[in-house]
């Protein structure tokens, strides 16, 4: 090719980009950028996007992160609260009652290993059930893996 071709071809590039930023289009709806297929699932958006949607959408997605996670980082901490304030006040519970308890003879060591067999049975009704569920479950298998005899 001619040096002239390459002019030529260098100028209608330049008077074609012209005519379409004049008409309105923008570079960044040319091009297109790939969307992660985390935020895909999260937003709905299409595999490929254009890079003036890309930057939209990042921003109210960026925008939508920071706010959950701030509210959730404020439901954790509020949780933590009651948390610490229920053991707060049942810690201070035990420290009114414990001398109150220790003047009773053999109430003060029977407080303790009362409210630990309390809480060995307060979860020991769901616990037989899945047991026995397994228990019967492993019987069952047993019985159809095994080949059955006849008695005579």
């Amino acid at each position: 090719m001619k040096t002239n071709h390459f002019i030529f071809l260098f100028i209608l590039t330049f008077v074609v980009l012209g005519l379409l930023s004049f008409a309105g289009c923008d570079m960044g709806d040319m091009i297109h950028v790939k969307t992660p297929n985390t935020i895909q699932q999260q937003t709905g958006l299409a595999s490929n996007i254009s890079l003036n949607e890309a930057e939209s959408e990042y921003q109210f997605w960026y925008q939508h992160m920071q706010t959950a996670g701030s509210q959730w980082k404020s439901n954790i901490e509020h949780a933590n609260e009651i948390r610490n304030m229920v053991n707060q006040l049942s810690l201070s519970a035990l420290d009114e009652i414990g001398p109150t308890v220790a003047g009773v003879p053999m109430l003060g060591p029977l407080l303790p290993a009362a409210s630990g067999l309390l809480g060995l049975f307060l979860g020991s009704g769901k616990l037989r059930k899945e047991k026995e569920a397994s228990f019967n479950k492993g019987l069952d298998e047993g019985r159809k893996t095994s080949p059955t005899v006849a008695t005579a």
